[in-house]
């Protein structure tokens, strides 16, 4: 049984990125951070300093989107973005790198673009859709993540099928489990969250996160 009142909080990790989102819709999820004492949020460029000068008095890990979901940014904007990511209150970046370049073969491109990322103060993630790779791809991808120090990864982005537990299995033993697992996607329960963790999963990301500590407190 988890320690409801410190681990799910920490382990819960908030994803504000709907574009769509009014300004005052943006402020209820700062509120629903706080009243569910969330430590880590993932969100877009565009609402991290909304959200950092809401929340700054919070203690909270603010991880910012960067190439997310289409792996669109250029190799030479890279520092760009994550300069700005800091100086707007970023303590983390979610990265989804350029597939293509594994696709031709161009594994030091690959490579470069991750150690650019990786080269920050900030801590790093590794966002990979695990459906959207072929097995020799998928393995590519996390060997040269791990050979160039990545220990974060994220698994699913919101687009395609769920992640599958027997995904997460054949994750697990390709990462190892001293590096840290999060899975993002159709996760909307509070049965879903404890599957994953049963499973080894280190934590979770999901914009449904107030109906999942709605169920929490029912508890």
């Amino acid at each position: 049984m988890f320690n409801i009142d410190y681990e799910l909080n920490e382990k819960i990790h908030a994803i504000i990125i709907n574009p769509y989102l009014s300004l005052e819709e943006l402020n209820a999820n700062c509120a629903l951070i706080q009243k569910y004492n969330i430590k880590n949020v993932s969100t877009s460029l565009n609402f991290l300093s909304h959200i950092k000068n809401v929340l700054g008095n919070y203690k909270l890990n603010i991880n910012s989107l960067i190439s997310y979901p289409f792996a669109d940014l250029p190799f030479e904007f890279i520092d760009e973005f994550v300069c700005y990511a800091q100086d707007a209150g970023a303590t983390g970046i979610e990265y989804t790198p350029n597939f293509l370049n594994l696709s031709k073969n161009n594994l030091n491109n690959f490579a470069s673009e991750i150690e650019s990322i990786n080269a920050s103060e900030l801590k790093v993630t590794i966002i990979i859709n695990k459906s959207k790779l072929d097995k020799e791809l998928f393995e590519k991808a996390i060997k040269i993540s791990l050979e160039l120090g990545i220990t974060n990864f994220q698994f699913g982005d919101g687009f395609g099928p769920a992640i599958s537990n027997v995904d997460i299995v054949e994750i697990l033993k390709f990462v190892g489990i001293q590096n840290s697992i999060k899975v993002v996607g159709g996760i909307k329960t509070l049965s879903q969250v404890i599957d994953f963790f049963d499973l080894g999963i280190d934590c979770i990301g999901t914009s449904n996160f107030d109906e999942i500590f709605k169920e929490i407190k029912r508890i």
